[in-house]
């Protein structure tokens, strides 16, 4: 029997490897290089507040399709002439919405709960239940400023990825030097698998639920994963839904349509600052961007974004993956076709695959393709060990976060593949939410251009300062000065850079002290 001393206590922790543990990797070792103040030590190891809870929302009818073998059963079904064709909503995974009165007025012949379309497949009627989604809101630190971070969806979420993630959120807002914390959420769901309406209703009780411990001053959400500039709106609309004075809250937000407050530049800005990151490295190194080749993965907003302004500027695209295949051509993929492709809305997946200007290849081999960049925009993860080791190119520029596992880095190193970290090759898209939430605050408008001059000047500052710690050159220059970051010994650039974001966030903590 349990002695009193034991009954009901919790057992000892047991220390564990885990997504999040991985990531604060890199903390570790540069809080131990600067002699972090152990107080702020403990203040940044772990969030402010993990907030994980449920949304429930009720979903339509579906038609989803028989295979084949299942269809020869109703044979001799005869084919329902859908009427109203704009009722009907294909979904990437080949089901079909039933919005509305779809089927009203059409002559519709069904058979237990099965009928057949003009396309010639047969669908089973699913009718549409109401379904619970996990949700997660971790508000990492606000030492500098309001929460800031993203909000993902996606189907591979967790609260530990979360955690991960919302803590790069703070070393970067650091490094950008904009006044927020950190903070990322998102929910547990694969946007692909439901239609417009039932995102919005999944949206709109989410932002219902997390009204409460968010807001313009407090944490200000942004597109992530799975999400986009109609998400952002669906959100401002919860949130300031009859409110007296609902246009002060539009920096609840950001990432909005420039329509309804959104900053002009704010879609391309995590691309257009890896972009930046790239060709200020090469300016560093008396070289051009200008007959570069590079590899991209992932084709999403940052990938897409990277990929065209990194053409314009005149490197080549060799290959290009995305969640459902790769694709490649020596000669070069002309980027604004493929961008074409993927948005054309009969390209369901929104994916590179099936593009006529490349040749299908495995995923495996794409690490294989020489190059002088490679610009991982996908999720994170995905450069192993055993990718690096593969690898054929001279730069890696980070576009998505956490793209590098730690043993990945210690044989890049060995490699002598260099590298621009995460935290500062993908913080232009906080950057320009930063200049979109002054620009609400302030009811101004920016051009494109004065937004790309600000993010240009913003992320090569901070790049040079980062290059500098990471060869111990202190100096002073006309664009910036790196004298009280450097150390006095030589570090990677991953460690430069959280050596700028510690500094950054330490020097608030010990200026302003601790609240009692």
């Amino acid at each position: 029997m349990a002695s009193e001393e034991t009954f009901m206590r919790a057992p000892a922790p047991t220390p564990k490897r885990t997504i999040y543990t991985e990531a604060m990797e890199i903390f570790h070792f540069a809080a131990d290089l600067i002699g972090l103040d152990k107080r702020v030590r403990l203040e940044l190891e772990e969030p402010d507040y993990e907030h994980i809870f449920y949304v429930t929302a009720k979903l339509k009818d579906r038609l989803v399709p028989l295979l084949p073998e299942e269809a020869k059963t109703f044979a001799d079904l005869p084919v329902t002439q859908v009427r109203n064709p704009e009722g009907l909503e294909r979904l990437a995974n080949g089901n079909l919405i039933l919005n509305g009165r779809a089927l009203l007025g059409s002559d519709v012949a069904i058979r237990h709960g099965h009928l057949r379309l003009p396309d010639g497949l047969v669908y089973q009627l699913v009718p549409g239940e109401s379904q619970r989604f996990k949700a997660y809101r971790v508000q990492h630190n606000q030492a500098r400023g309001p929460y800031k971070g993203g909000l993902r969806y996606h189907r591979e979420v967790s609260l530990d990825l979360f955690k991960a993630l919302a803590a790069e959120m703070t070393w970067k807002t650091a490094i950008a030097e904009v006044p927020f914390g950190g903070g990322k959420g998102g929910i547990q769901l694969d946007p692909r698998e439901y239609g417009r309406e039932e995102i919005e209703a999944i949206t709109l009780r989410f932002m219902y639920r997390l009204k409460s411990l968010i807001g313009p001053n407090i944490d200000i959400p942004a597109p992530d994963v799975g999400t986009n500039p109609e998400i952002m709106a669906l959100l401002y609309r919860q949130f300031s839904d009859g409110e007296r004075e609902r246009h002060n809250l539009r920096g609840i937000v950001t990432g909005k349509d420039v329509r309804i407050g959104g900053s002009e530049g704010r879609g391309k800005a995590t691309g257009q600052g890896v972009a930046f990151c790239i060709e200020d490295y090469y300016a560093d190194r008396g070289e051009s961007v200008k007959g570069k080749t590079f590899v991209l993965q992932g084709f999403g907003n940052v990938g897409s974004h990277a990929a065209i302004i990194l053409s314009n500027m005149g490197a080549r695209l060799l290959a290009v993956n995305d969640a459902d295949g790769s694709v490649f051509n020596g000669d070069g993929i002309d980027v604004n076709a493929l961008a074409a492709y993927v948005a054309d809305p009969k390209n369901l997946k929104r994916s590179v695959i099936g593009f006529p200007g490349a040749q299908r290849i495995e995923k495996k081999d794409l690490w294989d393709v020489q190059a002088d960049i490679l610009v991982p925009a996908a999720l994170g993860g995905e450069i192993t060990a055993d990718v690096a080791e593969r690898l054929k190119v001279k730069l890696i520029a980070e576009g998505a976060n956490g793209p590098t596992t730690p043993e990945a880095d210690r044989v890049l190193q060995k490699r002598g593949i260099e590298l621009i970290p995460d935290i500062i090759a993908n913080a232009g898209g906080v950057t320009v939410s930063y200049y979109e939430w002054i620009q609400n605050k302030r009811m101004e408008r920016w051009s494109e251009a004065e937004v790309d001059q600000r993010l240009e000047r913003a992320m090569k500052r901070n790049y040079r300062i980062i290059r500098d710690i990471s060869r111990n050159q202190p100096r002073k220059t006309e664009m910036h000065d790196s004298r009280p970051y450097c150390i006095g010994k030589t570090v990677d650039s991953r460690c430069a850079a959280m050596i700028l974001a510690l500094k950054r966030i330490e020097a608030h903590y010990l200026l302003e002290g601790f609240s009692q």
